[in-house]
């Protein structure tokens, strides 16, 4: 059977239809989004690799990912993420992120200055200003996420350990189904991946991401946010957001 995906070519969501603007709804377009991504980029002097693009409901949701060539080691480069809709179902969002080579996994943290705004009031004008402050400092979030990357490399985890963080996960987290669940089980049988830390909580946290590869696109950040927020508590990692927002801004909770 065919995996599903939710890859969209960018001339795709350039034709989605706009919604009108009304007096309690303003929407942003996907277009003016790319372009400040891009432009926000250009000017903290990063250089892109790729932007890739996801959406569901006919581009009424979309997910946009670009990934960083100039901020990089080894194993991973910075991404950025944005996440948005035409048909008021998901505020406007933004994330700091990494993707793994060797997968292309994606990991997503809530703890850089992730934020939120709804589709009113000032966030036509609002928006620009936040995604150039907010791209600036994104160098020094993958610094953070490397780091938090080798912290979880040296937490071993046993058979019985990892049963319960995959529970958990499910049962009380509630960002991982039965779907993910079965891709899961199967890498901790054989993985796809050598992620160069066997057993450890870094390698779950990898299996994890890759199960959630084609997860929905309403679903993909919030759930890729709180599975790095997870995983970081399971492993007693304390870090501290380092963009201090506008007031206006409305911090994205995880």
């Amino acid at each position: 059977m065919d995996v599903q995906t939710y890859n969209t070519a960018k001339g795709e969501l350039l034709a989605a239809s706009i919604p009108a603007q009304t007096r309690t709804y303003k929407p942003v377009s996907h277009a003016q989004l790319m372009d400040l991504t891009l432009e926000s980029i250009h000017q903290a002097g990063f250089t892109l690799d790729q932007e890739l693009y996801t959406s569901a409901r006919d581009g009424k949701v979309a997910n946009g990912k670009f990934t960083i060539k100039n901020v990089a080691d080894s194993e991973m480069q910075l991404q950025i993420g944005w996440q948005n809709s035409y048909d008021k179902s998901l505020s406007l969002k933004f994330a700091i992120g990494t993707k793994i080579f060797i997968c292309s996994n994606g990991c997503v943290s809530g703890d850089y200055g992730a934020f939120k705004k709804k589709h009113v009031g000032e966030i036509q004008s609002f928006t620009p200003q936040a995604i150039t402050d907010y791209i600036k400092d994104a160098g020094d979030a993958f610094t953070r996420m490397q780091n938090e990357r080798e912290l979880m490399k040296e937490i071993i985890l046993d058979k019985r350990t990892r049963a319960e963080l995959i529970g958990r996960m499910i049962i009380e987290e509630q960002f991982i189904e039965s779907t993910q669940l079965n891709i899961i089980r199967k890498e901790l049988e054989k993985p796809t991946h050598n992620y160069g830390a066997e057993n450890s909580l870094w390698e779950l946290y990898q299996f994890t991401t890759f199960s959630m590869k084609e997860v929905h696109p309403s679903l993909w950040m919030n759930n890729h946010i709180d599975a790095h927020s997870f995983f970081l508590d399971a492993g007693g990692i304390v870090t501290k957001p380092i963009w201090k927002p506008a007031k206006q801004l409305e911090l994205f909770e995880v």
